[in-house]
C-alpha cells in the first residue's frame, strides 16, 4: 500500500499538469494608433489592404472569396462586424483563430486601439507558436502601417511652402469630351493674355477641374512675372495666393484619369490628420505642354492648401 502511494501522487500530479498545460489561455495584445476608432476601422476593414501588414502575407499573397491565400497558408475571414473580424489562419502546421478590435481611447477621439486576442494551449504558449507569433507580429504590422503616411495613402506625402504667389485665372464650363481641346484653348487664352498685358508669363500652370454630369468645369491658372489690374466681367483675373503658406503636397506619375486617386490620398490624409482647407486643391504641370486627354501619362504635383 505504501508503495502505491507515491505513484498515485505522481499519477495525480502528471494529470494536474497535463490538464494545466492542455488548458486553454486566452492572450490579448494591444497597440495604439493616431486615428479616430472610426477611421481606423475603415483603413483596417479594407480587406484588398490585407496583404499590406498580415504576417506573412505581404509577398506573393492573393486575396480571394474572404480568403488571403499564399502557397499552402491561408488567413480567412469568419466573422465581420462595426468593430472586430475574426480570423483563421491555417497551414500544414496547424491552425489558429484570432480575433482583432478597433476600441476607442477614452482620453481623445483622434486615437485608438487595436486589441489582439487568442486562445492557445498553455504548453504552446510557454515554449512558442508560430502562428502565435505571426499574428502578434501582424498587429505590430498594422500598428506601423497606419502610422506610415506613404503606404497607407499609396502615395509618399509632404508638406511644403508656396512658392508661386500671383496669378492670371479663367474658368470655363465644357462638355467633357471637349476636355483635352478645350483645356488647350484655355491656357492659350491665359498665357496670350499675360503677354499681352505685359504681366509676363513665368512658365507656372495650375489647373483643376470638377465634373457635374455630362459636363466639366475647368479652372486654369498661368503664373507671372508682376501683378495686373482685372476689371469685373473681364475674361481673365488676378489671384493671388499667400507667400509660404502650407501645401500638402504629392507627385504623380500615371494616367490622367487617374489623378483622382492622388486628390483623394491628399483629402483623406487631410481628414485624418484634422487639417483645415482654404482654397481647392490643383495640379501643377510639372512637364511641358498641356491640354492632355484622359489616356495620356503626365507628371504632376498635386497640391492641397491647408492650414
Amino acid at each position: 500500500m505504501n508503495r502505491l502511494i507515491p505513484l498515485l501522487v505522481i499519477s495525480a500530479l502528471l494529470a494536474i499538469s497535463a490538464y494545466i498545460l492542455t488548458r486553454k489561455t486566452e492572450q490579448i495584445y494591444s497597440a495604439e494608433v493616431n486615428l479616430s476608432a472610426i477611421k481606423a476601422m475603415t483603413y483596417f476593414a479594407d480587406s484588398n489592404k490585407l496583404s499590406r501588414w498580415m504576417i506573412p502575407f505581404t509577398n506573393g499573397a492573393t486575396f480571394k472569396n474572404d480568403q488571403l491565400l499564399r502557397d499552402n497558408d491561408t488567413i480567412s475571414i469568419l466573422k465581420f462586424s462595426a468593430f472586430n473580424i475574426d480570423f483563421r489562419r491555417s497551414n500544414p502546421k496547424g491552425s489558429l483563430n484570432f480575433s482583432i478590435s478597433v476600441v476607442p481611447d477614452k482620453d481623445s477621439v483622434f486615437q485608438s486601439y487595436f486589441l489582439l486576442s487568442y486562445s492557445i494551449p498553455r504548453w504552446k504558449h510557454i515554449l512558442g507558436d508560430d502562428l502565435a507569433e505571426d499574428a502578434r507580429t501582424s498587429l505590430d504590422s498594422l500598428q506601423a502601417y497606419l502610422g506610415n503616411p506613404d503606404k497607407l495613402y499609396g502615395f509618399p506625402l509632404k508638406m511644403e511652402p508656396v512658392a508661386d504667389t500671383s496669378f492670371l485665372f479663367a474658368r470655363k464650363t465644357i462638355a467633357k469630351k471637349d476636355f483635352a481641346t478645350e483645356t488647350k484653348a484655355l491656357f492659350d487664352m491665359l498665357i496670350s493674355e499675360a503677354e499681352k498685358r505685359g504681366a509676363g508669363y513665368n512658365g507656372v500652370r495650375i489647373f483643376h477641374f470638377q465634373d457635374a454630369g455630362n459636363q466639366r468645369t475647368l479652372f486654369a491658372s498661368v503664373g507671372i512675372k508682376k501683378d495686373l489690374e482685372t476689371k469685373e466681367g473681364d475674361i481673365v483675373s488676378l489671384k493671388k495666393m499667400p507667400y509660404q503658406m502650407n501645401l500638402l503636397t504629392l507627385d504623380y506619375k500615371g494616367t490622367y484619369k487617374d489623378i483622382t486617386k492622388a486628390y483623394q490620398a491628399l483629402e483623406d490624409y487631410r481628414s485624418d490628420y484634422r487639417y483645415v482647407t482654404m482654397a481647392i486643391p490643383f495640379h501643377k504641370y510639372l512637364q511641358d505642354g498641356y491640354g492632355f486627354d484622359d489616356s495620356t501619362v503626365v507628371h504632376m504635383k498635386v497640391c492641397y492648401p491647408v492650414f
